[in-house]
């Protein structure tokens, strides 16, 4: 079992200064799609999907065969952002290896120390005293001499082997040797690092601070403020108006808040390293733009998504964040999303426009110039909703007329009318392509002029699709019937009295597409 830290120091940059986590992805990637089937493995993370919580562990790929191939296409949507529960980490490994045969072996890759109260050492040794076909082997990922010394404990009392890794070709190295020997089933001998030891007599020097400084790009405005953060912990160490702020000596994640009413904030990836007496310039240049139709309103919110399973979340609580009634351009960690935008509060709901990627250092525009033109008979006032339903099954509904955003594709139209008196009416399928917005007349249908009295129900079945549609209403002089919309086809018309059998009235009827039809009864 594969144990990765995705917490929030993991943006943190490597000697060669590539972020420690885009590189972690790769190698992992690579080494362990070269394990052979016959090894079952699997995957655990943690601090990837909530700052903060000690609790944020997953098991990203169950133990399996030929697991090993399945794992890199699990890593690209591990985005640090959380705290450093090793030891629970180490305890789901090990429980997640029970009963399977032969030799069991955790891999842990971290580049720090245990930040949740845990003693991994300690429970290293308990799971190894229970169990002694268990091992732990433990990458040092660009870590401090506190970290080193803990995680080599790790692997020392885990009956495993620990390997240091301070950039892209030790870790190559270093999951090499590790997965050549699960292969193997071989020992690995590795010459332990040196840990210094404290000296008896010390002598205190004190650094002083750091500066950091922002470096704005042309388009980016000054927010209503920037923090400074604990990479790890999302412990706020300073709140910042200015383009500038002293730091001590240390590590530290940035965090934006664009506007104060009309975004939240956003965590930027960058670990920025502070040094004593030195100024790091942090750029803030890489950003998003929608750009919509001339005219059109502010958007009720816009959010980009890391994880499609934030869906299922409040739109509060997604990360990582949103944007309420702008289009400004904003500053956004590069990387690729899912783009959610929500025209207005009451009329239209939120619609998926599926996966854009931004690239570091740039302002990436995206016209929002596809979807549908949506109008109906003016006469009907209001809609209770039309439901888009897109190829993969995907439904989505709106009651608001005007252009509705919508990703390229192909849609399923239904219209009902009212919620308690007419049924869905289908409405065909609808086009939408790479550019432009299609028009989507909801102008077809039946007006009904009767007055025949008691509840009637009157059934529209398409005699192409098979499709129904119906609406109920007591009729009288007083009451009007209100109108059927249907699409453009041909219609068989059948007719239901209350406490009697259902009768054909109308055998065939064509309704062209824009065509109201009025029937006598």
């Amino acid at each position: 079992m594969f144990i990765l830290d995705a917490s929030g120091s993991m943006w943190g940059r490597l000697d060669d200064g590539r972020p420690k986590i885009s590189v972690a992805r790769e190698v992992l990637s690579s080494v362990t799609s070269k394990l052979p089937v016959s090894v079952n493995a699997g995957l655990i993370a943690y601090g990837h999907r909530r700052k903060g919580d000690c609790s944020d562990i997953e098991l990203v790929h169950p133990i399996s065969a030929a697991g090993g191939a399945a794992i890199g296409g699990k890593l690209n949507s591990l985005s640090p952002r959380g705290k450093t529960p090793i030891t629970e980490a180490l305890r789901l490994a090990a429980e997640k290896l029970t009963g399977q045969e032969d030799d069991r072996t955790i891999v842990l890759v971290s580049d720090g120390i245990e930040t949740c109260e845990g003693d991994p050492c300690a429970l290293a040794e308990a799971l190894q005293k229970s169990d002694a076909g268990l091992k732990i082997h433990v990458v040092g990922y660009g870590v401090d001499a506190d970290a080193q010394k803990q995680l080599q404990c790790v692997a020392e009392k885990g009956g495993g082997a620990y390997f240091p890794a301070n950039d892209t070709s030790g870790l190559v190295e270093a999951l090499s040797q590790v997965t050549e020997s699960i292969a193997t089933q071989e020992t690995i001998v590795v010459e332990a690092p040196e840990v210094t030891e404290a000296a008896d007599t010390i002598q205190l020097q004190i650094a002083g601070p750091g500066t950091i400084q922002l470096k704005l790009a042309d388009w980016v405005k000054m927010p209503k403020y920037w923090k400074i953060t604990n990479p790890e912990t999302a412990d706020e160490i300073a709140k910042v108006t200015e383009d500038s702020v002293s730091a001590m000596p240390g590590a530290y994640q940035l965090v934006w808040r664009h506007l104060e009413h009309g975004a939240q904030e956003v965590t930027l990836p960058e670990v920025v390293s502070v040094s004593s007496g030195q100024t790091t310039e942090v750029a803030i240049d890489t950003g998003l733009q929608l750009v919509p139709p001339t005219g059109e309103d502010k958007p009720y919110y816009w959010q980009l998504l890391t994880n499609d399973s934030d869906l299922e979340n409040s739109f509060r609580k997604r990360e990582p964040a949103a944007w309420y009634w702008v289009w400004d351009a904003v500053p956004v960690p590069p990387g690729d999303y899912t783009l959610i935008v929500r025209q207005s509060e009451h009329d239209l709901a939120e619609v998926n426009l599926g996966r854009i990627s931004l690239d570091k250092g740039k302002l990436t525009q995206i016209a929002l110039d596809q979807g549908l033109n949506l109008s109906w008979n003016a006469d009907w006032d209001q809609i209770y909703y039309l439901k888009v339903t897109d190829a993969a099954g995907n439904e989505t509904k709106f009651d608001g007329q005007g252009p509705i955003f919508l990703a390229p594709g192909t849609y399923d139209l239904a219209l009902r009318l009212t919620e308690h008196n007419h049924s869905e009416a289908d409405f065909g399928t609808i086009t939408v392509s790479e550019k432009g917005f299609v028009d989507a007349k909801l102008t077809s249908g039946i007006k009904f002029d009767t007055q025949i009295p008691g509840e009637i129900k009157v059934t529209a079945k398409n005699l192409d699709t098979g499709k129904e549609a119906s609406i109920s209403w007591s009729g009288s002089s007083s009451n009007r019937w209100p109108p059927m919309p249907l699409g453009a086809g041909r219609y068989q018309i059948d007719m239901q009295i209350k406490g009697s059998a259902p009768m054909t009235i109308v055998p065939e009827v064509s309704i062209k597409p824009g065509q109201f039809i009025t029937a006598k009864m």
